[in-house]
């Protein structure tokens, strides 16, 4: 899915496999609109004494995650979408022109730690991330810059890879070969995935929420190996 903070992004991501990008992260995760969709009715019912918000979209890719968020935020929810790759926010800028959001959401081609620091979030989201960085120490530093970020309190929308089953492996590989892909790029796929650190388990990714100030994080959506939780900002609760 999405890479990391590190610059790996822009350099894969040229234009024509952004425009791709959707539909093939479908071919390979049924529930990927049914993910964003829950995704964004969690953060609107977490707020939903608020009838305006600013929301930070980490990793925003093609701007997919904010388009559900028509439906069921006020018009006075306004959304702040960070990427490295410029290609996917020119696509994002596209999509969410199309879709009446873009005059409310502001959109950044960097990485989160060079975003100007302004007033605190009141929620955030980063759905197929962090699975792609390289190491803990990573992983920690990204989500203690997005804790920083957000105003104590602030719910927090997370989503990634966990763990690495054979079987599960499989189905998604079978379900790229049912819908055309040949098996070279098949096993270029299996070989790039071999080559990520991926959580092994739901455990190791509540103790690095925890060490960036994260608590009670509660599972909201999951399809074979992919798992979406959401997790509340208290920074008592930080174990740095």
């Amino acid at each position: 899915m999405k890479t990391d903070e590190h610059g790996k992004h822009a350099v894969i991501f040229g234009r024509e496999r952004a425009l791709k990008y959707d539909s093939q992260v479908r071919l390979s995760m049924e529930g990927y609109d049914a993910m964003h969709q829950v995704a964004a009715e969690v953060l609107v019912a977490a707020l939903s004494g608020q009838k305006a918000a600013s929301l930070l979209m980490v990793g925003i890719g093609t701007g997919s995650e904010v388009k559900p968020f028509a439906r069921h935020a006020g018009a006075d929810f306004h959304f702040t979408g960070v990427d490295p790759s410029p290609e996917m926010i020119a696509i994002a800028r596209e999509k969410l022109a199309a879709a009446g959001l873009l005059e409310r959401t502001s959109l950044h081609a960097c990485e989160l730690r060079d975003l100007p620091r302004g007033p605190s979030f009141d929620g955030a989201q980063m759905i197929g991330v962090l699975h792609h960085l390289p190491d803990d120490e990573a992983r920690i530093e990204l989500l203690r810059e997005i804790a920083g970020r957000l105003v104590p309190g602030a719910h927090f929308v997370i989503g990634c890879r966990v763990g690495n089953e054979p079987l599960l492996r499989a189905v998604e590989e079978q379900r790229l070969v049912a819908n055309g892909w040949p098996p070279e790029a098949a096993e270029h796929r299996r070989k790039a995935m071999a080559s990520m650190r991926i959580p092994a388990s739901d455990a190791e990714v509540f103790a690095l929420l925890a060490q960036a100030g994260f608590a009670a994080p509660r599972f909201i959506f999951g399809e074979l190996q992919f798992r979406v939780w959401v997790a509340r900002y208290e920074p008592s609760s930080s174990g740095a």
